[in-house]
């Protein structure tokens, strides 16, 4: 009877790639640095305005508020939307409507009359919402 032997080559064993190959990795990596370096400028809307420069203390915001501003030609603007004067106090309405606790930050131009910063804030407070902070900008 024939015996067969079973050879096996140790020397032939291929070892296990331990190293991982981050090149690709790396390059995905800076194409989304760029994109978000492209777009970060982009981002920031809003209305352009001069704030009053005043000494006052900052107030740690719990949820997003909404803004309304009055540009020194005397428009006015929900977040950073032109609104008619006369829509405003509906608008506001629907809005406490969906979030009682909604919470308005009104920013003004330093050239705005107090006359007209009044009658937006009696709009305001005709929509039943009391929760108001007028924002300026910290003095150096």
């Amino acid at each position: 009877m024939k015996r067969h032997h079973l050879r096996y080559n140790f020397n032939n064993r291929r070892k296990p790639m331990s190293e991982i190959n981050v090149t690709p990795f790396v390059d995905v990596m800076l194409v989304l640095l760029i994109i978000f370096m492209i777009t970060a400028p982009l981002m920031k809307t809003g209305v352009e305005l001069e704030l009053p420069d005043v000494n006052t203390p900052n107030i740690p915001e719990s949820d997003e508020p909404l803004v309304i501003s009055i540009n020194k030609n005397k428009q006015v603007f929900l977040s950073d939307k032109k609104i008619n004067y006369n829509d405003l106090t509906p608008k506001l309405l629907a809005m406490k409507r969906a979030n009682p606790k909604i919470r308005i930050f009104l920013k003004a131009d330093k050239v705005v009359s107090y006359d007209l910063l009044m009658q937006v804030m009696k709009q305001i407070i005709d929509s039943e919402i009391t929760n108001i902070s007028l924002m300026t900008n910290p003095k150096n």
